[in-house]
């Protein structure tokens, strides 16, 4: 029997029942609650995403005394993936925009700085990102300036990166340009739905290199050709991006587990 550990940064229900386990991690991550689903499989499969869902796959034979020995012996590799999901510093999950704070923005790490101005702006310069604001006391009103700010740029470089491989790699195969969404994804950067002609893509995904971003559009215009992920699906993404793999790794560990 083959047994594998993953941690992932998407993740999608299966369609079966889930069991669940609760496991102590200790005082730090307390008790998680494993899903655990049998399946008509040989291996055992252990995930942790980044949504912080722990899912163990395993053969339906497999007993519970088994499988509490197993979780027991790989708790200490759950409680540290869970620690470095748990450091994600994405952009709407900050309490507040403090001077001198780090985010991330397109793979590097960047410096905020307030200033009192008349008008409300955000301004990107080298390793700094400048907020603008008529009340610098005001909160919520920093918090709403950055976070229209990182949206409409969001939208801004998923459009081009989008139009571009549509227009140099899909678009000869007969499919229309799809509307490309943007909204706030707890466990996927992008998804598709073909019969729909629409794109959804992460606003967090903005925190990751452009090289990774490529890799997320070109990923789910593939899907609109194929919409599994079968061996059609990644023989035409690797033609297309042959180092595909390198960037998914780099945004899964630089931007899935934080920094």
């Amino acid at each position: 029997m083959l047994f594998e550990i993953f941690a992932e940064v998407g993740y999608e229900a299966d369609n079966f029942n889930m069991d669940t386990i609760e496991l102590d991690l200790g005082p730090i991550n307390g008790t998680v609650k494993v899903k655990l689903l049998r399946k008509k499989i040989k291996n055992v499969y252990l995930k942790v995403f980044r949504s912080l869902d722990v899912v163990l796959s395993v053969p339906e034979h497999i007993s519970d005394e088994w499988i509490h020995s197993f979780l027991s012996s790989r708790q200490k590799w759950i409680d540290s993936q869970i620690t470095k999901y748990k450091k994600t510093d994405g952009c709407s999950d900050l309490p507040a925009l403090g001077d001198g704070l780090s985010i991330r923005f397109l793979g590097r790490n960047m410096r905020i700085d307030k200033e009192a101005s008349f008008a409300n702006r955000v301004e990107v310069e080298e390793e700094k990102v400048y907020l603008f604001v008529t009340d610098i006391t005001d909160e919520a009103l920093i918090q709403n300036i950055f976070r229209k700010w990182w949206r409409q740029t969001a939208r801004a470089v998923y459009q081009q990166e989008a139009d571009r491989f549509y227009e140099a790699v899909i678009r000869g195969y007969g499919v229309d340009k799809p509307q490309i969404a943007i909204r706030k994804m707890k466990t996927l950067w992008g998804s598709c739905i073909p019969s729909k002609n629409k794109i959804t893509l992460n606003e967090y995904l903005l925190k990751a290199d452009i090289r990774c971003i490529q890799y997320v559009v070109l990923h789910e215009l593939t899907h609109l050709l194929y919409p599994n992920h079968g061996s059609d699906f990644y023989n035409f993404l690797t033609v297309h991006m042959p180092d595909w793999k390198e960037r998914k790794k780099q945004l899964d560990t630089e931007v899935g587990q934080g920094l």
